[in-house]
């Protein structure tokens, strides 16, 4: 079994009343040198164009990261219990793709914390630098579903003004959008969620069986976020989303992509990804500067449409 699984597990949270909740402060912080046979194999099963996969995809922080995220979240105070968190958004800001063999150093810190009306949100962040610059960072917002006595929240501070949308979590543009320029089937298999806990680390079992994601309130295992968000990356660049020629890695060069994960994706599923561009306003528009992408990933299910993933690139 996977040893951080395995403390995910039987990590107890300290108790502390809701006044005194709090994340830890302190920064992770590590050298790393890219292996560059995990990166293809984390390229290849996230369909990477192997045109431009001299630079890593821009999920591949996540995984690096991975096992700092995890750390933080097994050892006290750690307020939360990290099984069961539900991973609502995810936000990646792109100043420059590092390269493939490139050594890093990887950080790791908490971002925020709100009140939420299903418990509390809290944000973990995770950067990526090369030669001392920041070159990517990714920030992952979880609902921790915890009791808390909302009232008394609100006079503290610790909440939003909606706690529905939690003013922690990112937003998308509210830029008008052309209907679908692209669109195209997506299918994730049953077995997609052990071959990316293979690939990625992380073998929640919610992802690896219909019978260990029951263990866990779920009818069957459910596919990754991150996975659903790294694919829909891939076939963005793979497709010539950005209208450009060739595709290149300047493409996600001072983008930020950000995702908002709203249904879970039940395996197996067949899903189809739409694509649109922003109809820019006129004082927006900045020289050769591309409009914003609007994605998203959708499924019909006995003759309804379920929306699994909404999400955008826009410049930083």
């Amino acid at each position: 079994m996977n040893m951080g699984l395995l403390q995910a597990a039987f990590y107890k949270p300290p108790q502390a009343a809701s006044e005194e909740l709090a994340l830890p402060t302190q920064v992770r912080e590590q050298k790393h040198q890219i292996n560059t046979r995990h990166c293809e194999k984390y390229h290849n099963l996230v369909a990477w164009n192997s045109g431009i996969a001299s630079v890593i995809h821009p999920n591949y922080l996540q995984v690096l990261t991975l096992p700092m995220q995890l750390s933080m979240m097994v050892n006290k105070p750690f307020p939360f219990k990290p099984m069961g968190l539900v991973h609502l958004a995810n936000e990646i800001k792109v100043n420059e793709l590092p390269e493939q063999n490139a050594e890093l150093n990887l950080k790791t810190s908490f971002a925020g914390l709100q009140v939420h009306k299903r418990g509390y949100v809290f944000a973990l962040k995770s950067e990526g630098f090369v030669d001392e610059a920041l070159a990517i960072e990714a920030t992952s917002f979880y609902l921790a579903r915890v009791k808390h006595d909302l009232a008394h929240d609100e006079q503290s501070g610790h909440i939003a003004s909606n706690p529905e949308t939690t003013q922690l979590l990112p937003s998308l543009n509210n830029n008008d959008h052309q209907g679908p320029s692209l669109s195209f089937p997506l299918t994730f298999e049953q077995g997609i969620g052990r071959r990316y806990a293979s690939a990625s680390g992380d073998y929640n079992p919610i992802h690896l069986s219909r019978w260990s994601a029951k263990l866990l309130g779920f009818r069957r295992a459910i596919a990754h976020g991150m996975y659903s968000k790294a694919i829909c990356i891939s076939m963005l660049a793979k497709n010539d989303a950005f209208d450009c020629r060739t595709a290149s890695p300047s493409i996600f060069a001072d983008k930020a992509i950000t995702t908002q994960f709203v249904q879970p994706i039940y395996l197996p599923s067949a899903t189809e990804m739409e694509v649109s561009q922003a109809i820019p306003k006129s004082d927006e528009i900045q020289g050769n500067e591309l409009p914003s992408l609007r994605f998203s990933l959708k499924s019909q299910q006995r003759a309804k449409t379920r929306l699994h993933i909404l999400g955008e690139v826009s410049t930083i």
